[in-house]
């Protein structure tokens, strides 16, 4: 009967279990994303809740099974960190105890390293083992010769790996190298056809389920969430899971279903992994495009609010202005405006013509030649307004005829 994995179970999970089954015996199930450390919150400082089968936790824990005959390593697995898993592999392939790989379910990048240990190695008919070639993770300038620099090692790492995949297929360099190049999905019964596995175990129906979260970070396979990015390229007829299913999921108690941000470790072409040191925008836009770009879009739309509001303000009082000019270059100028802003500088404005109209009555009165004029007197000694008014227009014309 096929597995149902869409909504997970609600088991608490671990990334990896080490047990001892009998005085000679021993099982340890590998289920989750391989790390060479666990990785940390570049913002809390604190470790990623996840599902990492972290190297330095994981060789801990195995020298604590001593001396035993045998071990069975299941595996659930997509992969990750190429040497984290190099090195899993090599300690496996070191113990003196005869080692049974299992694929429960996927065994792919790094994941399918590990498989490799096996002195007899295992598929279920619907698992699936995924083989593909090193990749880095790079940002900022380079020049050629850094790039250079860059593809000699990953050719390097490309080399690591395909020793491993032809000392466990007997398959020859350049076979596993068109593979690995091609990145080949293998399900149970191929995996044993080309070298890969030793031995088919159950039924079809008792494969491997994949499905795809809506947002495309994290595949879960048979149960257990790991981040998608670790499979280079998604298979195509991988399913995406409803909407429903993904919020039941997160739901579940005692399990983090995110996957570890897809930068927060660097993986430099060295191999290893990096805490990174971001220094400015473009380099924190460069490790978290996600979160940037969100932030960025939260941005934008506030911006857009805000400015939609600010030029509302203006309109609502730039028939009061009466200044088209000032209120255009409130709007779109250099230096925008917003209502309150272009109001007080209106009042500034009139302030200034105001002023300006008054000197320009007074310099019209003290130019008009009226102070000269020899007003008549009245009968009570002071000329009456109409008097003012004609001596004051008689001096006007006076100026005029003199051509002042």
């Amino acid at each position: 009967m096929s597995k149902k994995i869409c909504p997970v179970s609600s088991d608490s999970l671990r990334p990896y279990n080490i047990a001892s089954v009998g005085d000679n015996d021993a099982e340890i199930s590998l289920y989750g994303e391989v790390v060479s450390t666990r990785p940390i919150d570049w913002w809390t400082g604190e470790p990623i809740p996840g599902n990492f089968i972290a190297l330095d936790e994981f060789l801990k824990d195995l020298d604590e099974l001593g001396t035993k005959d045998n071990i069975t390593v299941h595996i659930n697995s997509v992969g990750g960190d190429m040497y984290a898993g190099i090195a899993i592999h090599n300690r496996l392939k070191g113990l003196a105890a005869n080692i049974t790989t299992i694929n429960d379910g996927l065994a792919a990048s790094a994941g399918s390293l590990i498989f490799m240990a096996g002195d007899h190695r295992k598929v279920h008919a619907g698992s699936n083992l995924m083989i593909h070639g090193a990749a880095a993770f790079m940002y900022g300038y380079y020049q050629v010769q850094d790039l250079q620099a860059g593809i000699k090692q990953l050719n390097a790492h490309n080399k690591a790996g395909i020793n491993i995949y032809v000392a466990a297929t007997g398959r020859t360099e350049s076979e596993i190298m068109k593979m690995v190049e091609a990145e080949t999905w293998l399900t149970g019964q191929e995996a044993v056809d080309e070298g890969f596995a030793d031995e088919v175990i159950g039924e079809e129906s008792e494969g491997v389920e994949m499905c795809l979260t809506p947002d495309k970070s994290t595949v879960i396979v048979n149960g257990y969430p790991v981040a998608a990015r670790c499979l280079g390229s998604i298979p195509k007829n991988l399913r995406i899971m409803t909407a429903e299913e993904w919020t039941a999921v997160k739901r579940l108690p005692e399990r983090n279903m995110q996957p570890a941000p897809q930068d927060s470790i660097n993986k430099n072409l060295s191999g290893g992994t990096d805490h990174m040191e971001i220094k400015n925008v473009d380099e924190l836009r460069a490790a978290y495009p996600d979160f940037m770009a969100q932030a960025e879009a939260e941005a934008k739309s506030e911006g857009v609010k805000a400015e939609r509001a600010r030029i509302q303000g203006i309109e609502e009082i730039e028939n009061a202005i009466g200044d088209p000019e000032l209120v255009n270059k409130a709007k779109f100028g250099d230096m925008p405006m917003n209502a309150e802003q272009l109001a007080f500088a209106a009042m500034k404005a009139q302030s200034a013509v105001g002023v300006k109209v008054l000197k320009d009555i007074a310099d019209d009165a003290k130019n008009s030649g009226a102070a000269q004029v020899t007003p008549t007197p009245s009968g009570e000694g002071e000329l009456t307004e109409d008097q003012k008014a004609e001596a004051f227009l008689a001096g006007i014309a006076k100026n005029m005829k003199e051509g002042k």
